[in-house]
């Protein structure tokens, strides 16, 4: 049983660190051996997608339900949380930073990308380090 459990809790954190190794290892090409890569177009589009995930999540997180409690008067009844798109944002970085790999401004971006997406694998990595009964087993 217990080494189903090292198991399950190794997977998870090579899924959480997949997409931040990706971008610090990208970063760190770009870093040891600068050349002139060209700056693929996808690789943009992408993280603009990724942007925009991030915007509505953390739109959903933090912002909207202090717009609700300021239009109630401070009042939280009736409100109902949403859930954003999880990890949908942290993929498409994962696959920008691919695209252009070594691509040191695509790379940063990402990493902003990744510590601020509250629907990412960063902040599940943080709830999870929080949520001691994730991590012993039943």
């Amino acid at each position: 049983m217990r080494v189903t459990l090292v198991a399950k809790n190794l997977a998870i954190a090579a899924f959480i660190a997949s997409p931040v190794a990706l971008s610090l290892g990208s970063v760190c090409f770009a870093l040891i051996a600068p050349n002139d890569i060209r700056e693929p177009a996808t690789a943009w589009v992408l993280i603009a997608l990724a942007s925009m995930a991030m915007a509505m999540n953390l739109h959903l997180s933090f912002l909207r339900s202090a717009l609700y409690a300021m239009r109630h008067g401070k009042s939280m009844n009736g409100y109902k949380h949403v859930s954003g798109i999880p990890v949908v944002g942290s993929i498409l970085v994962a696959i920008a930073v691919l695209v252009a790999w070594g691509n040191l401004s695509v790379a940063a971006t990402s990493l902003l990308i990744l510590v601020a997406d509250t629907g990412g694998v960063v902040w599940l990595f943080a709830v999870l380090v929080r949520d001691r009964s994730f991590w012993r087993e039943p």
